[in-house]
């Protein structure tokens, strides 16, 4: 059986993996707009991906799979993208740019311990994959682009098409 904590620490990422689901799904429940939704979509499957493939590490490792439930932080996770998501597509993906921030976090200080070549290559792919996740949720708070393009007036300020 591996080290105790090498198994902890995996559990820790599949845990926020399986939190950051049923986040998505909250916030997807909740955001009607196709772009968004597909992104969101593609995110959530990626998260999903991230548990089973750590859970197969986990088992092998001896430890205990991951379910696919929240934790307390997990509750927490889906509560605030479910009001986020309630006051509009921006707040819910303010959100979910929070989650989103405090996974790329976890992933970061993953990457800080020795980890065998194959398990190190995975959490850098998973790694990959949040970055890849806040820069689009980031730019698509900043960017809005679920709304309809905006016409630059004469003054040169933005105005409706």
């Amino acid at each position: 059986m591996a080290e105790k904590s090498e198994v902890a620490r995996l559990r820790g990422l599949a845990q926020l993996d399986a939190d950051a689901v049923g986040a998505y799904d909250t916030a997807l429940a909740r955001i009607p707009e196709p772009l968004v939704r597909e992104r969101l979509n593609a995110f959530r499957a990626d998260h999903l991906r991230h548990v089973q493939l750590l859970n197969t590490f986990i088992h092998e490792l001896g430890g205990e799979p991951v379910a696919l439930r929240p934790d307390l932080r997990g509750a927490a996770m889906k509560g605030l993208a479910a009001m986020s998501s309630m006051m509009g597509t921006e707040a819910a993906l303010v959100a979910m740019l929070g989650n989103e921030e405090f996974t790329n976090r976890a992933y970061d200080l993953a990457l800080r311990f020795e980890w065998g070549a194959e398990l190190r290559t995975l959490i850098e792919r998973h790694r990959e994959d949040e970055r890849r996740h806040v820069l689009w949720v980031r730019e698509a708070v900043r960017t809005r682009p679920w709304e309809p393009a905006r016409a630059p007036a004469r003054d040169g300020s933005e105005a409706p098409t």
